[in-house]
């Protein structure tokens, strides 16, 4: 984790030189005509040591590859991968067509890249003359080649992409691999599930049992896994360590997975938005940022799973950041907090606004109050922009998940305590310095204007909404005020719903009208505040079984989802954008349905739980630098 969080590919200078001499003598590579190739060579830097290296001759249209190198202790770790990969990249975006290198002991690592043994004397003319071939390396030397203008793939055999390594993408990696479709894994943070370490600190009120897809669990098992305690509540850190880490580390896993890669765009190869003709059979292209530079792939379908936690929405009443909330983003933290660990000292012997009426709210609330208790001066407010509080505090004993209904009464005996001021049915209009502390304005519904004073901090726990921007080259179907996927904005708007009320759904509803490309996930309900795990599983079951061409499997839609408890809709209840019963979705996930098994049991699954999930093909494991 902590090579992932600090490592970094840049292009070399000639400062790096001495370092990335002593790395090529280390492992008896020539250094004869690298030092004036050093404009095209790139360096792996950790905590400012040169790490790793790879560099290019480029001779008109044609290319040597060369001193790949990788220091002693920090082979085995990708990095080799990560920096021929960049190379083979730019030297595809300068229109090179033809790739070649000489190796001694690694003829065997490069034809994963695509690389193949050639003649010597088939080498053109202009490297036949580079320092390499003049004696640098011994005639020995293997010639291996690459002609980048023929690995374009024909569509059916590129990979799938999916967008997001967190929890709904990863069984998304699962189900392709079940289906023996290669997958190919972007995810923008420097973790696999990083939004999910964000609120790592976070108890779910989920079991174990149902933070697991069956399928991921499945492939584990088969490695020797064991599963939690099925009935235990994990901390949402315990899932990414206990479950996808390991995952995410299997082979066949992590050598389609990239980190720290954020797609930026995405469009189809020479198709802009506007054009038709022969859009469906042109490959997705997409625009990849890693360590600052930009690269693109292709793939022929894309599983948007990139979620939302990322972008949340304003303290705006409006769904604007309120006047002055972008100038004063220092006193604000949007999300969940560590209120009583990382994040004591910012929140100790403070007054902080919280402003939200989600799970998430109610877990930052209930912290400060035990903090309020341990740490004289903590005090705290509560804003929220329903006037009824009635979805708030949950359905108690009747709601099918016991911690979510005690997370909910938690709430209320705090607000009917008087340990903290309330202030009800208020849309926050502005924010401004007053001395030392802050003042928050906003409105009623009725136009009576609030005036909350004396704050030292904020905590805008208000919902996420998805970002769109990555997608604009493409023609998708949003539901006009929820910005989910359209067919589904009827079935979860929350002017009309509770949580567990939407209908089963898969892959026709997730569906868009630019062919093979799906929104699942939180991402796929948009603005909407009632996603359910299990749901997202249950998503990409039906989504990669439409990929593989099985559309009885992917048709097979069937989910239960367990009752809050307060699932009607009064005519009193004002669910302003960021007010839901269901707060995010990172903590809400319901019991698996006995009705969507369709599969032997596994030793994490008993019989009543199991689902569609057959024993992974082994794939051997690929080398990492």
């Amino acid at each position: 984790m902590l090579l992932n969080e600090s490592l970094r590919l840049r292009p070399a200078t000639p400062a790096d030189w001495p370092m990335i001499a002593s790395l090529l003598e280390c492992e008896q590579l020539p250094l004869a005509g690298a030092r004036e190739h050093l404009a095209t060579f790139v360096v792996a830097v950790l905590d400012d040591r040169v790490v790793g290296v790879a560099g290019a001759e480029v001779h008109g249209d044609v290319a040597l590859l060369r001193s790949v190198a990788v220091e002693k202790g920090m082979q085995g770790r990708g990095i080799g991968r990560r920096m021929v990969e960049l190379m083979l990249s730019e030297a595809a975006r300068r229109d090179i067509v033809e790739v070649y290198l000489l190796t001694t002991g690694a003829a065997e690592y490069f034809p994963r890249f695509g690389f193949s043994p050639r003649e010597r004397a088939s080498a053109p003319a202009a490297l036949a003359a580079s320092a390499e071939f003049q004696g640098a390396c011994p005639d020995s030397a293997a010639l291996l080649g690459l002609r980048l203008r023929d690995r374009v793939m024909p569509s059916g055999e590129l990979p799938v992409a999916v967008i997001g390594a967190g929890p709904v993408g990863l069984a998304a990696v699962a189900r392709l691999l079940e289906r023996g479709i290669e997958p190919l894994v972007f995810e923008a943070g420097a973790t696999v599930a990083a939004s999910y370490v964000d609120f790592g600190h976070v108890r779910l009120f989920s079991p174990w049992r149902a933070n697991i897809d069956p399928c991921m669990a499945a492939m584990l098992e088969a490695r020797g896994w064991t599963p939690p305690p099925s009935e235990d509540l994990p901390l949402a850190s315990e899932v990414v360590s206990g479950v996808l880490e390991p995952f995410a580390a299997l082979p066949e896993v992590a050598r389609s997975l990239h980190l720290q890669s954020k797609v930026v765009a995405i469009t189809r190869e020479g198709h802009d938005k506007v054009q038709s003709a022969g859009r469906e059979a042109a490959p997705f292209v997409l625009r990849v940022e890693r360590d600052g530079v930009v690269q693109e792939f292709r793939a022929r379908a894309v599983i948007d799973a990139s979620g939302t936690w990322q972008s949340p929405n304003p303290l705006g009443g409006n769904g604007l950041p309120a006047l002055g909330e972008e100038q004063l983003a220092t006193f604000i933290h949007y999300g969940i907090p560590d209120v009583l660990g990382s994040a004591r000292a910012r929140y100790a012997g403070k007054r902080t606004l919280v402003v939200g009426a989600g799970h998430s709210a109610a877990n930052s609330l209930l912290a400060l109050a035990e903090l309020a208790r341990e740490a004289p001066g903590t005090r705290f407010v509560w804003a929220v922009r329903s006037e009824s509080l009635a979805r708030v505090f949950g359905g108690g004993a009747a709601d099918g998940l016991p911690a979510r209904g005690q997370l909910g009464q938690a709430l209320k005996a705090l607000r009917d305590s008087g340990q903290m001021e309330f202030v009800s049915g208020v849309r926050i209009d502005a924010m401004e310095r007053d001395g030392k502390a802050l003042r928050v304005r906003g409105r009623r519904v009725r136009g009576e204007t609030v005036d909350i004073a004396g704050i030292d901090e904020i905590i805008c726990a208000t919902g996420q909404r998805p970002d769109l921007g990555m997608t604009r080259e493409l023609r998708l179907a949003l539901d006009p005020w929820l910005e989910s996927v359209q067919a589904l904005g009827p079935l979860i708007d929350p002017n009309l719903h509770s949580c567990g009320s939407v209908r089963p759904h898969g892959h026709r509803e997730l569906s868009h009208p630019e062919a093979g490309f799906y929104t699942v996930g939180v991402k796929s309900y948009g603005r909407a505040p009632t996603f359910l795990m299990m749901t997202g599983f249950e998503q990409v079951r039906s989504v990669v079984a439409a990929l593989a061409g099985d559309l009885a499997a992917a048709d097979r839609l069937e989910l239960e989802l367990p009752e809050t408890g307060v699932c009607s809709v009064s005519a009193d209840l004002d669910l302003g954008a960021g007010s839901a019963c269901c707060g995010t979705s990172e903590v809400e996930i319901p019991a698996p349905s006995a009705s969507a098994c369709c599969a032997a049991p596994s030793a994490s699954m008993p019989a009543a739980e199991s689902a569609c999930c057959a024993k992974p093909v082994a794939k051997p494991a690929a080398c990492c630098g």
